[in-house]
C-alpha cells in the first residue's frame, strides 16, 4: 500500500472524520486507572466488580477502550464481551438470554424457548473459551443497574454450569450509583450469593477533576489520535495544521478551559466541586475544533472566549445545574 504524504494535509469527506462523527476512544488518567483495577479482577479470576459513576461519565466508553485493549494483556483470543441492559416492565428470562446471546454476537438469538436460549449462550461461551484455551469470559454489563434480582440468579445460573466445566466468567457490571444501593438491599435481605459472585469488589470511575486530567485527555487529541490511519495527522494537526506547525499543542489549552469552566460555574451558582464528565468534554473539544478551526472560522489558536463558546454549545453548564438540584 503506498503510504500517505505526511507533509501534505490529506483529504477527509466532509463530516467523516472521527471529530465530526464522535467515533473515536482516547485513553484518559480515569481509564487507565480503571484498566489497572479491572486487569488485577481479571488476572485474580474475580468472579465479578462493579463499576459506579454518575451518568454521562465515561464508562461506556471507558469500557469500549478496555475491550481493545484487555487482549494485548491476556491474549489476542481472550474471550470479552459486552451486553447493554435494556430497559424493561418485568424482567423476562426469555428477553435476558435473547438481549445476551444478541449482544455477544450469536448467530441466533431470537429462536427457541428461553431454557433452550440459556442452553445455547452457555455453549456459546463454553465453545469460545475452549477455543481460545483461554478459560475465561470476560463479560461487561452496561446500564447494569437495570438489572433485578431474578437477573442475577440467572447469572449465576451460567456462572456456575460454566465454573463446573472448569471455566471462570468475570461479570462486570458497569453503572450509576444505584449499584451501590443495590448491594446495600442484597445485603439486608442476605443474599449473599449475588454479592460474593458479582459486588464484592467495587471501583468509582470519575471525571475530569483538575488541570492535570484535563491535560492528559487534551493530550490525546496531540499526540495519540491519528486520521486517516498512518496519516502522521493528529486531530489537532488536521483542524489546526499551522498553529501545529508553529508548535502549537491543545494540551496547552488544559489552564485555559479549566479556568473558563470554574467561572461559569460561578456565574451560574453551582457549588458543587467540578467532575466534568466526558461527554460534555468531548462535545467541547470537538465544538471546538470545527467551529474554530481550518474547516470553519480558521482562527489562528483558540482562546478563553473559543473555549467559553464550545463549553456553553455543549450544554455541560445546564446539565450542572440540573445536577445541583436533584
Amino acid at each position: 500500500m503506498k503510504s500517505l504524504n505526511t507533509d501534505e494535509r490529506p483529504f477527509v469527506p466532509k463530516g467523516s472524520h472521527p471529530i465530526e462523527t464522535g467515533r473515536y476512544l482516547l485513553p484518559t488518567n480515569e481509564i487507565v486507572r480503571m484498566h489497572d483495577t479491572v486487569t488485577q479482577w481479571i488476572d485474580n479470576r474475580t468472579p465479578g466488580g462493579m463499576i459506579y459513576g454518575r451518568p454521562r461519565i465515561g464508562k461506556s466508553r471507558a469500557i469500549n477502550y478496555l475491550m481493545l485493549d484487555l487482549p494485548s494483556e491476556f491474549g489476542e483470543n481472550l474471550p470479552i464481551y459486552k451486553m447493554s441492559c435494556r430497559k424493561y416492565k418485568q424482567p423476562s428470562e426469555n428477553s435476558f438470554f435473547e438481549d445476551l446471546l444478541n449482544d455477544v454476537g450469536h448467530a441466533l438469538p431470537y429462536s427457541g424457548k428461553a431454557n433452550l436460549k440459556r442452553d445455547r449462550l452457555f455453549n456459546f461461551f463454553l465453545e469460545r473459551a475452549e477455543r481460545a484455551a483461554q478459560k475465561r469470559i470476560i463479560l461487561f454489563i452496561d446500564d447494569a443497574q437495570r438489572l433485578h434480582e431474578i437477573h442475577y440468579d440467572w447469572l449465576m445460573d451460567i456462572y456456575n454450569e460454566l465454573d463446573n466445566d472448569g471455566v471462570s466468567m468475570t461479570v462486570i457490571l458497569v453503572g450509576q450509583e444505584q449499584l451501590i444501593h443495590q448491594r446495600s438491599s442484597f445485603i439486608q435481605s442476605k443474599n449473599a450469593q449475588i454479592i460474593g459472585r458479582f459486588m464484592v469488589h467495587e471501583y468509582k470511575f470519575i471525571g475530569i477533576k483538575n488541570i492535570s486530567d484535563m491535560a492528559t485527555c487534551l493530550s490525546g487529541y496531540d499526540n495519540i489520535s491519528e486520521y486517516p490511519e498512518g496519516s502522521g495527522w493528529s486531530f489537532t494537526r488536521y483542524f489546526f495544521p499551522e498553529a501545529f506547525k508553529q508548535g502549537q499543542r491543545i494540551e496547552s489549552c488544559a489552564e485555559d478551559l479549566f479556568s473558563v469552566i470554574t467561572n461559569l460555574k460561578a456565574e451560574a451558582g453551582l457549588t458543587k466541586s467540578t467532575e466534568i464528565p466526558m461527554q460534555y468534554f468531548t462535545l467541547t473539544v470537538e465544538y471546538a475544533m470545527r467551529r474554530f478551526g481550518v474547516n470553519g472560522e480558521d482562527v489562528e489558536w483558540l482562546n478563553r472566549a473559543h473555549w467559553k463558546q464550545a463549553l456553553i454549545n455543549s450544554g455541560y453548564i445546564k446539565a450542572e445545574a440540573y445536577q445541583d438540584v436533584v
